[in-house]
């Protein structure tokens, strides 16, 4: 009993780390994407996946045209 309840704690477990690895970057949108602290890449739109525990995305960058109002 206790076998099986350990058993599906870990299965739990190895669902979220797999999900948790699958990024989806939306359209007009950049993922800055570190390495153990280092710079690996930019991703752009689309479908990405990441190295569990080692990868993560260090910033969310929105690529929109944004204005500015300037002092005359």
């Amino acid at each position: 009993m206790i076998g099986m309840i350990f058993m599906i704690i870990i299965v739990i477990l190895v669902i979220y780390v797999v999900l948790s690895c699958v990024r989806i970057v939306p359209q007009a949108h950049a993922y800055v994407i570190e390495r153990l602290g280092a710079y690996k890449g930019t991703w752009s739109v689309g479908l990405h996946f990441k190295t569990p525990f080692i990868d993560r995305v260090a910033k969310k960058v929105t690529l929109k045209e944004q204005a500015v109002d300037f002092a005359p």
